[in-house]
């Protein structure tokens, strides 16, 4: 919709008649109904059109069309022709993404924050391109500090921000920043879910269970949310609510993961139910054994590494260590900061862990235990 918006605007505005001598009533038709083909084959065989304005109905409509490579081809002519077109730049940079070339990507998005400085969004998606290019991840965190003084009111921005905050261990400021952001808007789940997360690091246990309550009461797909949630009860010696987030899990989503079986079984013992209590142990003992989950997570990671999209996979290894306390999900983390990410200190913190944790047993295992013992000694 928003192409045929933008497509019906150039034709509204007079250029492409003006340039192009293209039949309005036709193209309109055309584009209303979404016949994209009829599109591109008018403007190639009747108009052929040589100015911007009409280059860009056909880049779009190959666009739509999923002809990317046409597409492609026709934004760079129209940036031949004027280079600060900033359709041409958007869309050069979108299939960029979308095909995974996140660094053909930035030069567009870069342009693009040149030519609307004062556009959150440009920063935004520059930011975010940055993320999953080596050594851009101080860029990202800049780009992004400039559409946060913008739009400070953007839940993905404020998001964004709060997780390398928490990740760089500054969970006061990420607190600060998500807390700021809830005073305007009390319903996002993404920010609540980070406050249950930072709320609960700093203990403050109150705060924790208010926003977890709420996201349980929005009925929002939230199990980390939950989980930290569950936790927070235990702490504060509340058995019976933390039974009630397991209970809550298993009615809604119909499952729940072995941290919040774990919890919830502890609570039943601290309740003399030891019979429930048992039950949800041996859960947790069957799905540790098993450790399909955590499978699926790291899985999940090595394909979004593969990817190039180191954030999406240091999550899920992330996720799945928060889950399951499998050592080798930090050698993970670390050998994507390492190796990919360029960050030693970021490096060296889960390297550290991982050999806080590790017991090697297999060949595999014990070469690169070996290894990461050598290779802290380096990273400064």
């Amino acid at each position: 919709m928003r192409f045929l918006l933008m497509l019906l605007s150039v034709l509204f505005c007079g250029g492409v008649s003006a340039q192009d001598k293209v039949n309005n009533d036709l193209l309109m038709g055309y584009l209303q109904d979404q016949q994209y083909e009829s599109v591109i084959r008018y403007m190639e065989e009747t108009v052929k059109p040589q100015h911007p304005n009409g280059l860009v109905i056909l880049a779009n409509a190959f666009y739509q069309n999923t002809q990317m490579g046409e597409a492609a081809r026709t934004y760079r002519k129209i940036l031949e022709i004027m280079p600060d077109h900033v359709t041409a730049h958007q869309q050069l940079g979108n299939i960029a993404v979308q095909q995974q070339q996140y660094s053909a990507a930035l030069p567009h998005f870069l342009q693009l924050t040149v030519l609307r400085p004062d556009n959150a969004a440009c920063w935004k998606q520059l930011a975010r391109a940055c993320t999953n290019v080596v050594g851009m991840q101080d860029s990202a965190s800049a780009y992004m500090q400039k559409a946060y003084a913008i739009q400070p009111n953007d839940p993905g921005v404020v998001g964004f921000l709060a997780e390398e905050l928490m990740g760089k261990d500054e969970v006061e400021l990420a607190d600060s920043l998500l807390r700021q952001y809830y005073l305007n808007d009390s319903a996002n789940i993404n920010i609540n879910s980070l406050l249950v997360k930072s709320a609960y690091k700093l203990d403050r246990y109150d705060d924790a269970v208010r926003y977890g309550r709420q996201i349980m009461q929005q009925r929002a797909m939230a199990p980390l949310a939950y989980i930290y949630l569950a936790v927070t009860y235990y702490n504060l010696k509340a058995y019976d609510s933390c039974v009630s987030v397991h209970n809550f899990m298993m009615e809604f989503m119909k499952e729940s993961p072995e941290t919040l079986k774990f919890y919830a079984a502890l609570s039943y013992g601290q309740l003399k139910q030891y019979d429930k209590s048992n039950a949800l142990l041996l859960e947790c003992i069957s799905m540790a054994k098993s450790k399909s989950l955590d499978s699926y997570y790291a899985a999940l990671a090595g394909n979004y590494e593969h990817m190039k999209n180191y954030r999406a996979a240091i999550a899920h290894y992330d996720t799945a260590y928060f889950l399951f306390k499998e050592p080798m999900r930090q050698y993970g983390i670390a050998r994507i900061y390492d190796q990919h990410i360029q960050d030693p200190q970021k490096a060296r913190k889960h390297y550290q862990l991982y050999l806080k944790g590790a017991k090697p047993e297999t060949k595999n295992e014990t070469e690169i235990h070996t290894y990461v013992k050598e290779r802290v000694k380096t990273l400064h």
